[in-house]
């Protein structure tokens, strides 16, 4: 039963991750007056594009306090590896690429 709980604060980690980031890129696009595919161009051609995404990972603090507030311990977990694991590939990308 914990694992499933787990998975479930993965899955919402994940997803608050891809909101997040789409967020902070619409944001990023408004204010620039371009599209979501430019300002994703111009982070992967300029090595910005992990800022773009450690930005989009905030979102996550609201999921993991939420999760604690109401003692669901297990996806909270779930939402702190998420979270880990998206601050080293964002390491890997910024040491290798």
């Amino acid at each position: 039963m914990k694992n499933k709980e787990v998975i479930i604060g993965a899955i919402t980690g994940l997803c608050c991750t891809i909101v997040g980031t789409l967020l902070w890129m619409s944001y990023i696009a408004y204010s620039q007056n371009a599209t979501l595919g430019v300002i994703w161009d111009r982070g992967i051609l300029s090595g910005g594009i992990s800022s773009i995404v450690v930005f989009g990972t905030a979102l996550n603090f609201v999921a993991f306090f939420g999760f604690l507030k109401f003692n669901k311990e297990a996806k909270a977990k779930g939402v702190l590896i998420i979270t880990i694991f998206t601050a080293i590939l964002v390491m890997a990308y910024k040491l290798f690429a």
